[in-house]
């Protein structure tokens, strides 16, 4: 689990900024404020291991398009200067890239030095890295870096992030998401790392592949089956009341192709509907749901605005639900600028699904026209003592304009 990252000069984050993490984060503030920033630095970093060899960040990919190094280095600072990223598991592991121009290729950030516990790898020439210790001692050769983690350089080092990288295990939901699953999507087979896409697009396909996946324990709301394809419809009735789910195969002509169905508690006994037919919450809730199930211990799951099409209730049940995923040890990330997400993650400690220190409220804010993150600690009772400015203080303020109080 990541437990602290640092962004300097990183689009809005101008000097060293650091954002403390826990097992779930929720990220609020005004629009603009680098909530999406922080979780691009991460989305980056999965998009770039996708690629077979790697010594540069890609800044277009499948989770993000962000342009060029221009776009991405912030406006106030010199090209020179270098874009850090910084990633802790724990006070003496971390991953620091420091990251430069390419002039030959202004899409990618080129990885001019990556900082481990014990070593340091510098850039030489094209792809290749020499290995110093920590009394700048060359301990290898020059040597070829993938993927960005040094898990490729297992006998250079001993440590959690040469065993497996923090970057390729990440499920990611954007705000974008489709508004009903498309029906009549054409079956695949799955990747080495199954998901349901960065829009839900392959909600259907996972469904259908995964259907008798075994769901952990501690997420089936009851014993009478762990499979993917019946929790997935246990938690749409938890959230909903009442929306079983259902992939259907059909053949059109000589082609094979999978249909999603939902039927709402007003439905007739037998008759199931498209998601373009009822109301767009379910579809948006829907892979929310499947990659909270599907995700895996150490694993990320980063979720933009889960509240919406939401009702109030429906939004404080999503995030019941994503507690409990939380506890099986997969790292989730909300951004959020719903007052009842916020108010459903205290529950979630008063109710002690999570503990407080599990849990991380950031809020993201202008101090001194400089952007900077508070946080913002939740107490065992629920309660919060600390309550900035602008931080889900709306209803005061209208409350105040309406009734003098």
């Amino acid at each position: 689990m990541l437990t602290q990252i640092k962004l300097t000069n990183f689009k809005c984050f101008e000097t060293e900024t650091t954002f403390p993490l826990s097992q779930l984060n929720l990220l609020t503030g005004i629009n603009g404020r680098g909530k999406s920033t922080l979780l691009q630095s991460l989305l980056l970093m999965r998009q770039t291991t996708e690629r077979e060899t790697a010594t540069a960040v890609f800044l277009n990919g499948n989770c993000l398009n962000l342009g060029t190094f221009e776009e991405v280095k912030n406006q106030n600072t010199s090209r020179k200067i270098p874009i850090i990223f910084e990633y802790c598991s724990s006070p003496d592991q971390r991953l620091h890239y420091q990251l430069g121009e390419n002039p030959e290729d202004d899409t990618v950030l080129l990885v001019e030095k990556v900082t481990t516990p014990s070593l340091t790898f510098k850039r030489t020439t094209g792809d290749l890295f020499r290995a110093y210790n920590s009394t700048e001692k060359e301990v290898a050769g020059l040597v070829t870096f993938f993927n960005l983690a040094p898990k490729l350089v297992n006998s250079l080092e001993d440590s959690p992030w040469s065993k497996e990288s923090v970057f390729d295990k990440i499920h990611y939901l954007t705000t974008g998401r489709k508004i009903g699953p498309q029906p009549l999507d054409f079956p695949s087979a799955l990747g080495k790392f199954p998901q349901v896409g960065v829009k839900g697009e392959f909600t259907a396909n996972i469904l259908y592949n995964k259907a008798n996946h075994t769901v952990p324990e501690h997420l089936c709301l009851d014993s009478q089956s762990d499979t993917l394809a019946y929790q997935t419809s246990a938690w749409l009735n938890q959230i909903f009341e009442g929306v079983p789910v259902e992939i259907v195969l059909v053949r059109f002509q000589e082609m094979r192709l999978l249909d999603i169905l939902f039927k709402t508690h007003q439905n007739s006994i037998n008759r199931m509907n498209r998601p373009i037919n009822i109301g767009f919450g379910y579809s948006q809730a829907l892979p929310i749901i499947v990659a909270g199930l599907l995700a895996k211990t150490g694993e990320i799951l980063i979720i933009e605005n889960p509240e919406a099409h939401l009702h109030p209730q429906a939004q404080s049940r999503l995030i019941q639900f994503l507690a409990k995923v939380c506890q099986g040890g997969v790292q989730v990330f909300i951004e959020s600028h719903s007052e009842d997400i916020l108010n459903a993650v205290r529950i979630a400690v008063l109710d002690k699904v999570l503990r407080p220190e599990e849990l991380s409220v950031l809020y993201f804010y202008l101090n001194n026209e400089q952007f900077a993150v508070k946080p913002i600690p939740v107490l065992s009772t629920g309660g919060i003592e600390v309550w900035p400015v602008g931080f889900f203080d709306q209803m005061d303020d209208d409350f105040e304009r309406l009734f003098g109080i």
